[in-house]
């Protein structure tokens, strides 16, 4: 098994944070994420509001900001597909990614439109995670007796041509800890590309059906469906036997829990018990929190 992979035991909890209109909001914010990391929280899910009322942080920087307050909590920077280019975005996550010691992830909205979204979001997606396969995990040796920085044959070229985009990289930032950092979206769509979905409110027997057809789907292309985690918005006044119930029976991976202020009912109860059930908790990358495989990089077997 590898080294980087767990099965949570529990509920996996994210927290949505979507900062507010003021320049000051940024220690509100750092206070709800650090509420959230000790309340047993797996992630943040750091949203930048919506077009018509934009926050006053882009995500991947409060991210950064964040990384140096917390220590174990993921950082799941929102961001929409098209607003960076492919290698941009790599660049950032990879960073944020060693900044963090492996606690990163990306959600990717498409945004409203018709399925070429779709199509261009896989094909950015598939572009960034080859861009951070550029180097193998040992490419850098920091060798300084034979003055030897990296190894140049663990370097790959992507050298993508597609419908939408056209990148040769390679990225320059070492591999990732994690791999690839942790996938999230919202739209069931991608999920052929995802390492967690967020679905829409949901009774508990839908979501146990659209989770388990889901996990189908996952297995059909050839995935793991462990590998998939789908997770529901928070049922309102939903207390520690319902969290658990729902994931007991299979309806659910976990929780999507809107987060606005430090004495939040679930923050003071709810996740409180769950850490002392030994449901919640814990350190490591956010994908072994998750329960999630550290891949391997797509140019090993060529490389053999």
């Amino acid at each position: 098994m590898n080294a980087d992979r767990r099965t949570a035991e529990g509920p996996l909890l994210f927290a949505a944070v979507t900062p507010g209109d003021g320049a000051g909001d940024l220690a509100r914010v750092r206070g709800l994420v650090q509420a959230c990391e000790r309340t047993g929280f797996h992630a943040a899910v750091l949203r930048e509001g919506t077009a018509r009322n934009p926050g006053p942080f882009e995500s991947t920087t409060l991210a950064a900001a964040l990384a140096v307050v917390t220590t174990h909590i993921g950082l799941v920077a929102g961001v929409r597909a098209g607003g960076l280019a492919p290698y941009h975005l790599a660049r950032i996550a990879a960073s944020l990614d060693h900044l963090t010691a492996g606690r990163c992830g990306l959600e990717l909205h498409t945004g409203d439109g018709p399925d070429a979204g779709v199509a261009e979001t896989t094909e950015c997606l598939d572009v960034v995670r080859g861009l951070w396969d550029s180097f193998d995990d040992d490419a850098f040796v920091h060798d300084r007796a034979q003055g030897l920085y990296w190894r140049l044959e663990r370097m790959h070229r992507l050298d993508h041509t597609g419908r939408h985009h056209r990148v040769a990289g390679p990225l320059n930032v070492a591999r990732p800890p994690q791999g690839h950092p942790v996938v999230v979206v919202t739209d069931p769509r991608l999920a052929a590309s995802a390492d967690v979905v967020f679905l829409d409110p949901v009774d508990l027997p839908e979501a146990r059906s659209r989770r388990e057809e889901l996990r189908r789907e996952a297995a059909a292309a050839g995935r793991d469906p462990d590998q998939l985690k789908v997770c529901a918005p928070l049922p309102a006044g939903a207390g520690v036997d319902q969290v658990t119930e729902w994931t007991q029976r299979q309806a659910t991976d976990g929780f999507l829990v809107p987060v606005t202020r430090a004495d939040d009912p679930f923050l003071v109860t709810v996740g409180p018990e769950l850490v002392r059930r030994g449901l919640a908790g814990g350190g490591g990358t956010l994908r072994g929190r998750l329960g999630l495989a550290r891949p391997g990089s797509r140019f090993a077997t060529a490389r053999r």
